[in-house]
């Protein structure tokens, strides 16, 4: 029976999981993902973006969907302190939940060795979304589970 815990954000630094990565292929850290459900409009892209833009904050990793007359956007910042007080004070409902970002190779086959993982180790998954470039080596995939710093771990071992 899988139970949900608290996430605390992993110490490895962005800087320290590109430097890994580079070496083996591999790395997984646990950090925060900010949700913000708006009433769906033709403009919600640029509303939420525009005030990310002018407080210099880059998205590193991002997912939107439609919820019935809704859009929910599930953004990972560089950095989610400031995201979060700048869309505060844009008006918008913010919430910030831990998510797991793995860092990994770009080739087939990485997704299904996660998925496999995580069954194994009965880690339950709400919500996947990654970012990666068809001609770089490396991908991310944010992972939403009952477990976060569980998640990390898993990912981490996988070769």
């Amino acid at each position: 029976m899988s139970t949900t815990t608290k996430r605390s954000p992993n110490t490895m630094s962005s800087t320290q999981v590109t430097r890994e990565t580079r070496t083996t292929g591999y790395a997984a850290r646990t950090t925060g993902e900010l949700l913000i459900v708006a009433t769906n409009t033709s403009t919600n892209y640029t509303t939420i973006t525009s005030p990310l833009n002018r407080n210099n904050v880059n998205l590193e990793c991002f997912t939107t969907y439609k919820w019935g007359n809704e859009t929910c956007f599930r953004l990972v910042t560089d950095n989610n302190k400031k995201a979060y007080e700048v869309l505060k004070s844009a008006g918008y409902n913010v919430q910030e939940t831990p998510v797991t970002l793995w860092y990994t190779k770009n080739e087939p086959g990485r997704f299904n060795k996660a998925a496999d993982a995580l069954a194994k180790a009965h880690i339950d998954t709400y919500c996947t979304y990654s970012t990666a470039m068809p001609d770089s080596n490396t991908m991310v995939i944010a992972f939403d589970t009952n477990d976060p710093n569980r998640t990390s771990e898993v990912l981490s071992k996988i070769k």
